[in-house]
């Protein structure tokens, strides 16, 4: 039946972030860490802390990169109005413990303050304080794209073990490097946590790790980028970019397939199993470890994500089982978006020995569903 490997491929090369664009969104974020370790040490000096809010503020100011750029399972939008999402992690180094601190808030205020008073070489076009991060939203000209920082603040008397400043619920013990190292273990990729924390150590080690792990390019990578893109075609209402990783990534969700079409479809199938058997739960694996990611979501979401991830399961049983993949093309794009690569597919029939191949599995959840 329809082998459409080949276009998985080549949609993989469409929605991955290529070197030049990481090389811009490296360059800005780290212009943006500038901009903020300048405007807080003007702040300091202009005793703003100590004078103006009568506050001490004597903590050192570190960042850490984390989330998709690092894993490498960023992918591009699907609309012109969209933006990249890159995270930054925001560190004050401290001995306080948490009732000794400012508040979460506060140091929400101290980064927004830092970004206003310091100099940066792009225009800012917004900057929106969330529960858990402030986010910086810069605006592409003459065909440049769109894209935000998220910076989650932390404080950390143990860089291992660092606070979320959430400015609703509290302090909260939350390691966005753990979350790396979890799904780096699940491939074996050799990440190690100390690449990030003593950066400045292993700086040779982190590059030619970054190196390998490009030019591998491991089917789960993989995988994630097209849940991801699955979740951007059909917008606002899917759950993001963390909660599909934890899905591909739990359990036996994913399990490895020379086809990465076979492989996505497994994985969906495995996915609604897991939900089924969790009582629709996305269970965080690291610290707050078994925080479920779907509380806070409304009946009517879970029932919009169950339903999307029934009717892909069918179409993707339908593109298998499908003998011509100009077909079986269709059946894939209707999910994944136009820039699934139907152009390219061949309108006819295939040797039946891929059928084979495809080690289809037909149990009752993926008929039914």
């Amino acid at each position: 039946m329809a082998n459409c490997n080949n276009l998985f491929e080549e949609f993989n090369k469409e929605i991955r972030l290529n070197n030049d664009r990481r090389v811009i969104l490296r360059e800005r974020r780290n212009n943006l860490r500038k901009r903020i370790g300048n405007g807080f040490n003007e702040l300091k000096q202009e005793r703003y802390f100590s004078e103006t809010l009568n506050i001490s503020v004597d903590e050192i100011l570190e960042f850490q990169s984390q989330g998709s750029y690092v894993m490498d399972t960023i992918v591009n939008p699907c609309r012109k109005v969209d933006e990249y999402d890159i995270d930054d992690g925001v560190y004050f180094l401290g001995p306080r413990s948490s009732n000794r601190r400012p508040t979460e808030q506060q140091f929400h205020d101290f980064i927004i303050a830092a970004i206003k008073k310091g100099k940066g070489d792009f225009i800012i076009e917004k900057i929106q304080d969330k529960k858990t991060c402030v986010r910086v939203s810069y605006k592409g000209e003459n065909g440049d794209f769109n894209y935000h920082v998220d910076l989650p603040i932390y404080y950390a008397t143990n860089i291992k073990e660092p606070e979320l400043a959430d400015s609703e619920e509290g302090w909260k013990v939350s390691n966005p490097i753990d979350f790396i190292v979890w799904f780096e273990d699940l491939i074996q990729s050799g990440f190690e946590s100390k690449f990030i924390l003593e950066r400045k150590l292993y700086q040779e080690e982190y590059e030619q790790w970054l190196n390998d792990r490009r030019k591998k390019d491991h089917q789960l990578r993989r995988i994630v980028r097209y849940l991801k893109a699955w979740g951007d075609n059909l917008s606002k209402e899917m759950p993001p970019g963390v909660v599909m990783t934890i899905l591909a990534g739990s359990g036996s969700n994913y399990r490895e397939h020379e086809r990465d079409d076979v492989c996505l479809r497994d994985t969906l199938v495995n996915i609604k199993n897991f939900l089924q058997v969790n009582g629709f739960k996305c269970p965080r694996p690291t610290t707050p470890v078994g925080e479920d990611l779907f509380r806070s979501y409304s009946q009517a979401n879970k029932d919009h994500f169950s339903n999307e991830l029934d009717s892909f399961i069918i179409s993707a049983n339908q593109a298998i089982e499908n003998p011509i993949q100009k077909d079986a093309c269709l059946k894939w794009q209707k999910h994944l978006g136009n820039r699934f690569p139907c152009a390219i597919a061949k309108d006819e029939i295939e040797d039946s020995k891929s059928y084979a191949a495809a080690s289809i599995i037909k149990s009752d959840n993926s008929r039914s569903a």
